[in-house]
């Protein structure tokens, strides 16, 4: 029997554990998704716009932004330290242009957080709570744009060169090698893994209740994206599912229980069913305004957290198979109202001759993830590359707007 919010806030009010198998149905109270208060915290305007997200604990979220940076945010007071970021023994040539810090993710224990290096196509890991370097994986030749855990001691990335790296925290002949000079592990991958056709790995997501490996590829079209599903409990070979909708999918995320996958395009949020390998269905819902872009996703427990361009936070529930409505049966769609960019010097240097005026406020919820408790989400972003159907125009060559400000936006913290 499902437990009602006020039921759990009573019990969090009087220090008692909220149970495991009810945390999940907070959010799915389709009442709730309508209720969450929106609360401001400030980013200095030195950080980029934010690519990626963590919760450290109940306090603390670890943000990984455009400009390379690691900050360990306290949505309580709203402090907030830098992380240095860890550099190899043996540094390789770092890419002229960089990526930012593009994943950030812990393991089931929240000992360990991976990321990204000073070099963009490196990995990263640090031991929690200190935050102290442990190692630095070094094999991608490309930046660096998925980490999923598979468990507490093993951990796959994806990279802009169509690998899928393998990697183990422990001590192996072999693929580990400590440098005592630096404190610090240098380490290869165990296992690579690379599909026929997919030239770039854009996200993944290891799905821990069928033991399956999500990703977003893409060929040599940009318009040619594939998932791939790799079982770890079968010889490592990947399966290509072809995606009906191939523009901007860039982020992929499972259910917590079942083998169902998600994946975010410009139109559409696609359900990739894989339950039976063999005949998997995929189901193609429209998002709730045409061309907005899903730049991030979310299971929480059936329902789907999507945050999308012009600061859009949308749920679908998967076992309705329709967006949350609130009383008024009207879907609910939260916009973030205090969301803006900060007007400095590189947004006109940035910033093309082209690009119309009207196009400043695309601002993206760029990653967001939720706390253990199910009852607090943090949201941030910055503008980003978009195409909007709506604002189309032409300017010599150009047949669409997109907008890539090297901009600061504002960290969004609802709950």
């Amino acid at each position: 029997m499902k437990r009602n919010i006020i039921e759990h806030l009573s019990d969090r009010r009087s220090k008692r554990p909220i149970p495991y198998n009810h945390r999940k149905d907070i959010i799915a109270n389709s009442n709730n998704c309508s209720h969450l208060t929106e609360r401001c915290i400030d980013i200095p305007s030195s950080y980029n716009k934010i690519f990626a997200s963590a919760w450290v604990n109940k306090d603390c979220v670890i943000v990984g932004t455009k400009c390379n940076k690691l900050l360990e945010i306290n949505v309580q007071n709203g402090c907030k330290r830098e992380i240095p970021l860890m550099r190899s023994p043996y540094p390789r040539e770092v890419p002229d242009q960089s990526a930012g810090i593009h994943a950030i993710a812990l393991n089931p224990s929240k000992s360990f957080l991976a990321t990204g290096g000073v070099n963009v196509n490196d990995l990263a890991l640090y031991t929690l709570p200190d935050y102290r370097p442990y190692a630095v994986g070094e094999f991608h030749q490309s930046w660096l744009f998925g980490i999923s855990w598979i468990n507490d001691f093993m951990l796959c990335t994806g990279a802009r060169d169509g690998n899928i790296c393998l990697w183990t925290i422990f001590d192996v002949d072999g693929f580990s090698t400590y440098e005592p000079e630096c404190g610090l592990y240098r380490k290869t991958p165990i296992e690579i893994l690379r599909t026929e056709g997919v030239d770039r790995i854009r996200d993944t997501h290891f799905s821990t209740c069928c033991d399956r490996l999500g990703s977003i590829g893409y060929g040599k079209d940009k318009y040619d994206a594939k998932m791939c599903i790799l079982d770890v409990r079968k010889p490592l070979k990947n399966r290509v599912v072809l995606l009906p909708q191939k523009n901007e999918n860039i982020v992929i995320t499972g259910h917590d229980t079942q083998p169902v996958f998600a994946v975010g395009s410009l139109n559409h949020l696609m359900l990739i069913d894989d339950r039976d390998p063999n005949t998997t269905d995929i189901t193609s819902v429209k998002i709730l305004e045409p061309a907005q872009g899903i730049r991030s996703l979310s299971f929480q427990g059936n329902i789907i957290t999507i945050g999308a361009c012009k600061t859009s936070l949308m749920f679908y529930d998967v076992r309705n198979r329709k967006y949350v409505h609130d009383y008024e049966y009207v879907p609910v769609k939260r916009k973030l109202k205090q969301a803006y960019v900060n007007e400095n010097w590189d947004w006109h240097v940035h910033r093309h001759s082209f690009y119309p005026p009207s196009t400043s406020d695309v601002i993206s919820i760029m990653t967001h993830c939720y706390d253990d408790s199910g009852l607090r989400l943090f949201s941030a972003g910055g503008p980003c590359p978009w195409i909007s159907l709506a604002t189309t125009r032409r300017y010599g060559s150009e047949t669409a707007i997109r907008t890539s400000y090297d901009t600061v936006s504002r960290c969004k913290h609802s709950f």
